[in-house]
This record gives C-alpha cells, structure tokens and sequence, in this order.
C-alpha cells in the first residue's frame, strides 16, 4: 500500500484540546500521533468529515503550546472505546508554532523515536 501521506508522523501523547467552529463541542484527550501537516486524537462526540475545530496541544516535556485551526479529514467510530478517532490537517497554524513542530518532529527522529 502506498502512503498518501506528504509529511511522515510521530507517536505523541501530547494533551489536546479542542472545540468544534459553529457548535458547543468541546473536549479535551490525547494525541496520538502527530506530523506536521496534520494530529490524529481521539474525540468524545462525532464530528463530521470537513469540519473547522480550534485546537490546542500542549507539549509537556517541553513547555510548549501549540493553537491552530484544523480541518476534519477522517473520522471512525471506536465502538469498544465508546469514542471517536479523528484525523485532522492544520489550517491556519502560527508561523512559530509551525517552526515548533518541525523541529519537534526532528528531535525525535533524530534520536531513533525515543522518548
């Protein structure tokens, strides 16, 4: 199979939190995994493919937070887990925060995917 994929991703278990644009969703969970084109997390409610979300993650080892706007490529429901799975692309990301990313992605590369 062949990755569709322009960015390679990470494993992250960064804090997320996020709010639907347009509604009253909100939550709060985990990423996990992150690149720098886009985060995948799980969410509490299902939100449709398309839709506009607030994030922000904050990088604890680090002391970073990260806001962006991101877009809902990929939803699935995880029956067992009663929750949803979602993969989103950034939009609209800081300049700052998107020189963050990358050199957080590399770091970790870099050291052979080792926390």
């Amino acid at each position: 199979m062949l990755e569709k994929r322009r960015f390679a991703r990470i494993p992250d278990n960064s804090k997320i939190s996020y709010q639907v644009m347009t509604t009253a969703k909100v939550g709060d969970y985990v990423t996990k995994d992150i690149g720098q084109g886009g985060v995948r997390f799980f969410l509490h409610e299902f939100v449709p493919k398309g839709s506009l979300m607030k994030i922000k993650i904050s990088f604890e080892k680090t002391h970073f937070s990260l806001e962006s706007l991101v877009k809902v490529v990929w939803v699935r429901d995880d029956t067992i887990s009663q929750r949803y799975e979602a993969g989103v692309e950034f939009v609209d990301m800081p300049q700052e925060a998107s020189r963050y990313l990358v050199k957080y992605i590399k770091a970790f590369l870099e050291i052979g995917g080792q926390s």
